[in-house]
């Protein structure tokens, strides 16, 4: 397809967006819901101007590293203190809710569309960012967050630091915009039992469901969520629910990244990752797309899918044209929240979005798999990069969960 087309491809999606909204089916949203407080990198001076060898300086050194490589993912560091440090310390330009499936569940309730969302920490903070008819399970049954009465406990935040491309930050000129996400103590899933009654029940007339926050688990703690999130899926799936979708994430090892694909490997029917991402699994001057098809064999998943910068990939073994539209409403949607820097509305193509001609045609085949490629609506400097990949998530699944999708990809 040339340039030209896929702009006027965009332009249509906009259109159909109320109608995949109308048809849409409730997204199961998990494993683990957080707050994330937002800093500026350049505005950090607090942390940028730290002494060598103190926990500040050694998270000023990651953070710098990351932004000359133009790379973002998330950073641990062994500081209990460092979210006290910092809430007293910096400017925080806002608060805003964290997780890939919570985000793509804030995303689906934005456009008006259903999702369940698993939430252990109930604090005021907390919910204060959640959109209000986002549904929350709870000991009397499904309600909407807007009713649930705030408690005290709470889990700890997670800290985004932002950057632009061509803005300085002291020496540095990040080529790329991106963000790095830094935590201070180890994670893990939502311990939400009511949560996962509800989802279970619910499975039978879900169009998909969301796995995610496993990379931000201690190795001691690892095993046993992976055994309980493998118990979850299958009854899910013996309720009938088809499109159970991990979303990869960045892992601080290999090892860490590995143990996660193989202990939940039969559990998830669809998997999606950055570029960034899959360039982590080849080996050596391995093809990126190669490895991705040889991977969607390996794991027997339905689709497996790949967000960039300026395209986005789907290997399926479904609809290939319903496939394009859920990359094409995945990439619509992360483009507006690139541009506005939250989910919001999708009332037109950024005015100022390029189109580059993506790696592939729309539509190739790999054995008995189809290749769908397009191009995606790119923003040189974004409002916001945090939470793109996951509002990508949420328009893919938007339009795959719907009520027509299941008709047109029987069982």
């Amino acid at each position: 397809m040339k340039i030209d087309d896929w702009g006027e491809m965009y332009g249509e999606a906009v259109q159909k967006l109320p109608a995949y909204v109308q048809e849409a089916r409730l997204t199961i949203c998990g494993l683990s819901t957080f707050l994330d407080g937002y800093v500026r990198l350049h505005e950090a001076e607090p942390v940028l101007n730290s002494e060598e060898g103190t926990p500040q300086g050694v998270l000023a050194r990651e953070l710098l590293r990351r932004a000359s490589a133009g790379i973002g993912g998330e950073f641990f560091l062994d500081w209990p203190e460092g979210g006290i440090w910092l809430e007293k310390n910096l400017q925080f330009s806002r608060w805003g809710l964290g997780g890939s499936g919570a985000q793509a569940g804030q995303m689906l309730a934005v456009l008006g569309a259903p999702a369940l969302m698993s939430l252990e920490d109930r604090s005021k903070r907390q919910l204060s960012v959640i959109h209000p008819s986002v549904q929350v399970a709870t000991n009397q049954g499904v309600l909407q967050c807007g009713d649930i009465l705030p408690v005290e406990k709470r889990k700890p935040a997670h800290y985004i630091f932002e950057y632009t491309a061509g803005s300085p930050i002291g020496s540095i000129i990040p080529k790329r915009s991106s963000r790095t996400i830094v935590r201070f103590t180890q994670e893990r899933l939502d311990n939400d039992p009511d949560f996962t009654r509800e989802s279970i029940s619910a499975a039978a007339i879900s169009g998909a469901a969301i796995l995610s926050g496993f990379n931000e688990i201690d190795r001691q703690d690892i095993r046993a969520a992976l055994s309980d999130t493998v118990k979850l899926a299958h009854a899910w799936r013996d309720r009938g629910l088809r499109t159970i979708h991990l979303e990869l994430g960045d892992y601080a090892s290999l090892d860490a990244r590995d143990t996660v694909l193989e202990g939940l490997a039969g559990a998830f029917t669809s998997l999606g990752m950055s570029y960034s991402e899959l360039r982590g699994l080849c080996v050596g001057s391995q093809d990126p797309i190669t490895k991705a098809c040889e991977l969607s064999r390996k794991l027997n998943l339905s689709r497996l899918c790949v967000h960039a910068d300026t395209w986005a990939l789907a290997i399926t073994k479904r609809d290939p044209q319903r496939e394009l539209e859920a990359l094409v409403c995945g990439c619509l949607l992360a483009s507006i929240r690139a541009e506005k820097g939250e989910p919001c509305q999708a009332l037109a193509v950024p005015g100022n979005a390029e189109f580059r001609d993506p790696p592939l045609e729309p539509f190739s085949k790999s054995r008995e798999r189809f290749i769908v490629c397009c191009a995606s609506p790119y923003l040189e400097r974004p409002a916001a990069t945090i939470g793109l990949g996951d509002t990508f998530l949420a328009g893919t699944l938007l339009v795959l969960g719907g009520a027509e999708s299941a008709i047109a990809n029987p069982q």
